[in-house]
């Protein structure tokens, strides 16, 4: 097995995990699992299809405690995974926010029953979800959210609506916040809720974007009603559970790993000839932007490692996820912009058009990062964030 470079030292027990994920990914990434056909249909299979295998392998969670079906894995496995998924370019498991998320918030805040039921069925991909936070006037401000839920026997009946709810056109499931408590201050009484997609009452629309795909989405509800047993944690205290969903969110595993796996595309395009030189990294200027880029995501696994320590532990990512969410946004801006720089003319090509540089992957990669800084709260709010809690900054007036 090969012996990479983690940039942290390995006891045995690490070196037999290396080893496993290693033979593992050998064996799994098959021809099957790297096709591109069948559009997105095939690629949604392809992507159950993965998670499943690596379910079966015992690597679809491994962050989780054991008791949970994961493998309380320590900092340095954790690491050992994301950097070995990068390197054999894997995809990701359908289930990724769900299992980065939803998972480690019920294995927090659940009841017995509700982490004997979701749990199993995440890992798996029997359920496959989305989530539920922004609205069109509740974004940023996500305490402002309007949708309502009002008690009527042992259901609440939800009324409003969801917008940019990425996956909820192929999902069954998702999890949001209703206000359940209209009286109270607004980030008191609201609740956490998880919900079937098939609800009567519940619809879900696409929203076409700029790269041309429909990925986002918004979520109606008219009077669905959704059984009482299905809040997460206590009823009227959805902020704080939402909380532990966001730092996990901010922190994401899954977005480490995107991160080595769009760095080893620069190397690989750095290395060529392109449109900035023909001297590949003997070009200090590319040089430079790459070993930026390297110490960036060096500092991004580290501080995604702790953050799993502590997800281990059942405490929730402390301000330091918010540190890891504006680098991992400003850093996958920056890498699509010089993948675009890269490219030269060719990077701007879409899809299907010829000569179109990584199959047009550039354009779309550079388009789609145009969001990155406003996904899981903007950088704005994250600077804030930052500036009070860690740095002990005075608030905004």
């Amino acid at each position: 097995m090969s012996d990479r470079d983690y940039g942290v030292s390995l006891s045995a027990a690490d070196r037999a995990f290396r080893d496993e994920v290693q033979a593992f990914l050998a064996s799994a990434l098959t021809s099957e699992i790297r096709s591109t056909r069948g559009g997105e249909m095939g690629r949604l299979e392809r992507m159950r299809l993965w998670q499943n295998m690596l379910h079966q392998a015992g690597l679809a969670a491994i962050s989780w405690p054991t008791e949970f079906g994961g493998r309380s894995a320590t900092p340095v496995q954790q690491l050992i995974f994301n950097a070995e998924m990068a390197a054999a370019r894997a995809p990701e498991p359908i289930n990724r926010s769900a299992i980065n998320q939803l998972g480690p918030t019920i294995i927090q805040w659940g009841t017995d029953d509700q982490r004997s039921h979701y749990l199993p069925r995440i890992l798996s991909a029997d359920d496959v979800w989305c989530q539920g936070f922004s609205e069109p006037d509740a974004g940023s401000d996500l305490a402002a959210l309007k949708t309502k839920a009002t008690i009527d026997g042992d259901h609440l009946v939800v009324t409003g609506q969801k917008v940019w709810t990425s996956k909820a056109q192929y999902a069954n499931r998702i999890y949001f916040l209703a206000r359940t408590d209209p009286q109270a201050e607004p980030r008191d009484g609201i609740s956490y809720l998880l919900a079937d997609l098939a609800t009567d009452g519940i619809e879900v629309r696409p929203i076409r974007q700029i790269t041309g795909d429909a990925e986002f989405n918004e979520v109606f509800f008219d009077d669905a009603r959704v059984p009482l047993a299905n809040v997460l944690g206590p009823l009227n205290e959805g902020w704080r559970v939402a909380k532990s969903t966001l730092g996990y969110e901010r922190v994401g595993q899954s977005r480490t790993h995107r991160i080595e796996r769009r760095l080893g595309i620069l190397v690989a395009m750095a290395q060529e000839p392109n449109a900035l030189s023909d001297s590949g990294l003997h070009d200090q200027y590319v040089a430079d932007h790459i070993v930026r880029f390297a110490a960036q995501v060096e500092a991004l696994r580290q501080i995604a490692a702790q953050a799993t320590a502590a997800g281990v532990r059942g405490v929730s990512p402390g301000p330091e996820a918010s540190v890891a969410k504006l680098l991992t946004s400003e850093l996958d801006q920056a890498m699509a912009n010089f993948g675009l720089d890269l490219a030269g003319p060719a990077g701007t090509l879409e899809r299907g058009s010829p000569g179109a540089a990584k199959k047009g992957n550039v354009a779309k990669s550079y388009l789609l990062m145009r969001a990155a800084t406003f996904g899981a709260g903007t950088s704005e709010i994250q600077r804030n964030v930052i500036a009070e809690r860690l740095l002990g900054l005075p608030r905004d007036p």
